[in-house]
């Protein structure tokens, strides 16, 4: 959905319950300014790993690809 800034001004409250729904963007002087969005109570990492490790195939896919873990490991013994 789309508001004007000047309609977002006197309506605050009314587009922040309708943000929780969509996203709701700003308009101003006819062009996208900014979103508001829905605020995530939970984290995006608690969405990604389980609550509890039971298996080391779990973990597979945590790191990023481009990770190089002797460097990482140098990095960590040189202090």
């Amino acid at each position: 959905m789309q508001v004007a800034l000047s309609d977002l001004k006197t309506n605050v409250g009314k587009y922040v319950d309708l943000a929780e729904k969509q996203d709701v963007i700003i308009t101003k002087y006819g062009k996208p300014a900014a979103k508001i969005i829905r605020f995530d109570k939970e984290p995006w990492y608690a969405k990604i790993m389980p609550g509890k490790i039971t298996d080391v195939a779990q973990l597979f896919g945590t790191l990023p690809d481009d990770i190089d873990l002797d460097d990482i490991k140098t990095e960590r013994f040189a202090r």
